[in-house]
């Protein structure tokens, strides 16, 4: 039976390096489950040139857990280059100022129980023995794994709202929407904008005119569209139907 690795706090201590001269630098890139935050896709997207569709159509694959309520978006390894991250080359990340959460936080991760564990295999990951003393929190804040988890504060909410733990999404057209309103704000952007969404709820002016060119703001209406729809929370306000009425004439 292998042993539970033991549970760190922000105030722990841990080994650890990643450079050119580790043997093993950039092989954690290869053959990974890496899930992408809706904040990572728009960091990525940009950085790229991309529109989110583009991004998520290319670099993503949707994944639905069962029991779990939000569907997940996953970051897709290069089948051709045996299963080597899209990103990566031998000298190392190509977007690694805009990396994912996930790739920040290496070689820790969240425990659900709270607190973090160190994920990575000595055998593999030499940086483990050969590295530099981290504190914990030290560590979340020099990889920008901190700031990077406070834009992310809206889909952890969504994410761990009690409400959700009683929905199961399994509707094709249900997950597709979300992952539209919270990943794909280009997406997300053209539907609002040329559809009768506008003409169903009551938006300020100036909030109309913020997300016809802001990511975050059109992020932001995303995350009250799934609120107000699956957890039927007033983060919208409906028109009244002689509004709406007048509006489709």
């Amino acid at each position: 039976m292998s042993q539970e690795k033991p549970k760190l706090n922000l105030e722990d201590h841990f080994s650890f390096a990643c450079h050119r001269g580790l043997d093993c630098y950039t092989s954690c890139c290869r053959d990974v489950n890496i899930f992408l935050t809706p904040n990572d896709v728009l960091r990525l997207k940009k950085a790229m040139g991309l529109t989110s569709t583009e991004f998520l159509h290319k670099y993503t694959d949707l994944v639905v857990v069962p029991g779990r309520h939000l569907p997940l978006v996953q970051l897709r390894m290069d089948e051709e280059n045996n299963k080597r991250c899209f990103f990566v080359r031998s000298h190392g990340c190509l977007y690694y100022a805009d990396r994912p959460w996930a790739c920040r936080m290496f070689p820790l991760d969240e425990r659900p129980d709270g607190g973090f564990t160190v994920v990575a295999d000595p055998k593999k990951c030499h940086g483990l023995i050969k590295g530099d003393d981290w504190q914990v929190k030290e560590w979340l804040k020099d990889q920008g794994a901190t700031q990077s988890k406070e834009a992310d504060g809206s889909y952890d909410g969504l994410a761990g709202h009690h409400l959700m733990k009683n929905l199961d999404i399994t509707n094709d057209q249900i997950l597709n929407m979300i992952v539209t309103a919270l990943w794909d704000v280009d997406g997300f952007r053209k539907m609002v904008l040329n559809s009768s969404f506008l003409d169903k709820f009551e938006l300020e002016p100036e909030r109309i005119d913020a997300i016809k060119t802001d990511d975050t703001a059109m992020m932001d209406l995303g995350y009250d569209w799934v609120r107000f729809g699956l957890l039927g929370q007033k983060t919208l306000k409906l028109k009244d139907q002689d509004q709406q009425a007048a509006g489709g004439n």
